[in-house]
């Protein structure tokens, strides 16, 4: 493959015309029809520009390779990018356990408060709870002690591919 053909694909990779791709580089259409039909090269710093708007180095641009040491860094960065859905669930799964008990911790402190008549500002814990959700208590309580249990599992998850799993 000619530098100008690798040109014209990575043009058309990002989906765009001759005119869209001179606009971005302040040049004539003119100027990348001859790149792209091997008439003539861009200067350095056209070559520059061009390897950071596509993404890829100079190497690649000019020889259609990728050096040792650009395949090393891309090799590292797709090892080390990105989230894996065991340190997510790990994550996600704490903090989960953590908010729902907390709310069935005060779910069971408003009840064991409500025959004693304990108020809040005029209010029953009961009554403070069913306002702020707007739902019945105990169906408040069936979905904390669902979501505990949603996040201890992906806690679990979590723990035992994080700490204990063997990734390959």
């Amino acid at each position: 493959m000619t530098f100008g053909e690798r040109l014209a694909n990575l043009r058309k990779s990002k989906g765009l015309s001759q005119e869209q791709l001179a606009e971005v580089l302040d040049l004539t259409r003119q100027t990348i029809s001859k790149w792209e039909l091997d008439q003539s090269t861009p200067d350095f710093e056209y070559l520059i520009k061009l390897s950071d708007f596509y993404g890829v180095s100079t190497d690649y641009l000019i020889k259609g390779e990728r050096s040792k040491q650009t395949t090393d860094i891309i090799k590292y960065a797709a090892e080390s990018s990105g989230l894996k859905v065991h340190h997510v669930c790990l994550s996600l799964g704490a903090v989960v356990m953590g908010a729902s008990f907390i709310g069935i911790l005060v779910f069971v402190i408003c009840s064991a408060l409500r025959p004693w008549g304990a108020q809040v500002n005029g209010m029953y814990f009961e009554g403070l709870i069913a306002f702020l959700i707007g739902t019945k208590t105990l169906w408040f309580f069936i979905i904390l002690a669902v979501l505990f249990v949603l996040g201890g599992v992906a806690f679990g998850y979590g723990v035992v591919k994080t700490f204990l799993g063997k990734e390959k």
